[in-house]
């Protein structure tokens, strides 16, 4: 398999539970950029039902497989809406900005994305609302920490990225969200070219460890994984 076609047609989605104490945040909080997390909505609440007898235990299990499919339904109609603005809109969506080299301005965007999947939001409502989501921009280019401009090159344009596979010197998660966000997959060699101003520090968080460019680097392509080069 090639570096281009790795997870080129896959897609993730994680189902839970949900619970009444929220720890569903800590599912988004650690699953929520590359892989599209959704809560199956059981009523009533499952973990309240009885479970004694093997006809409660098949109650509950019914339950639990009519609640997965819906969740499924809707999560399917929105990874094929979450698709089209990664790989039809790339050079406008906000769905594509790398979340820790960008800063706090893409917390709105997982925001946006959780809150229409526990809400099984109308995949209609939730493609306009991508579109007029307020991060910050100068023109039409989206603006990061410290003043960082993310310009996307077009369709037809060079793109640099380089995405890592397995046997490279990265943890699972650079070649995962290298691929998938919000789990769609996503051109691999798509990258943001951000020119840094001279008086901007060079510090940058990476993929999986931290990095520093040398002062004299005035230029730095950002993949949505956060990998730089």
């Amino acid at each position: 398999m090639s570096r281009e076609s790795l997870l080129a047609t896959t897609n993730l989605i994680v189902l839970f539970l949900q619970r009444s104490d929220g720890s569903d945040a800590v599912l988004f909080r650690k699953f929520g950029v590359e892989a599209f997390v959704t809560p199956m909505l059981v009523l009533p609440h499952i973990a309240d039902m009885p479970v004694d007898t093997r006809g409660q235990r098949g109650s509950v299990v019914g339950k639990l497989i009519r609640g997965a499919r819906r969740a499924i339904r809707h999560a399917r109609l929105m990874l094929d809406t979450i698709h089209e603005d990664l790989n039809g809109r790339e050079n406008k969506t906000c769905l594509l900005l790398p979340p820790k080299t960008f800063g706090n301005g893409f917390l709105q965007v997982q925001r946006r994305v959780w809150d229409a999947a526990t809400n099984r939001e109308d995949v209609r409502t939730f493609a306009n609302s991508l579109k007029t989501l307020g991060v910050a921009k100068s023109g039409r280019h989206y603006v990061g920490k410290g003043g960082l401009v993310y310009k996307s090159p077009s369709k037809a344009g060079p793109r640099h990225g380089l995405a890592p596979v397995w046997k490279d010197d990265h943890e699972p998660s650079c070649v995962i969200r290298g691929r998938l966000r919000f789990g769609a997959p996503y051109d691999p060699r798509f990258h943001y070219d951000c020119q840094i101003p001279r008086d901007w520090h060079r510090g940058f968080p990476g993929c999986h460890k931290p990095l520093r460019l040398p002062p004299s680097r005035l230029h730095a392509n950002c993949a949505p994984n956060d990998g730089i080069r």
